[in-house]
């Protein structure tokens, strides 16, 4: 597996002492298939969690179709 490139990186406040950083990556896992990564590190993950989902190439125009037609997204993939 290749590297992960990073898409984004935010913090946020969970309480007044207290923020979560947060980091969502993509890594390519195969010719048309591609791993969406999310960290989290604060204390609502304890030490750290992270989730991913593999996309496929077709699920992926999918996905950029229903974010176009049925979120409005229209200035997705320029």
């Amino acid at each position: 597996m290749e590297e992960p490139v990073v898409i984004g990186k935010d913090k946020f406040r969970i309480s007044d002492d207290e923020i979560a950083r947060r980091e969502l990556r993509v890594v390519k896992v195969h010719d048309d298939v591609i791993q969406v990564q999310e960290e989290v590190h604060g204390i609502i993950a304890l030490v750290g969690a992270s989730s991913s989902v593999n996309i496929k190439k077709e699920e992926l125009k999918s996905l950029i179709k229903v974010a176009r037609e049925e979120f409005g997204w229209t200035d997705i993939c320029e």
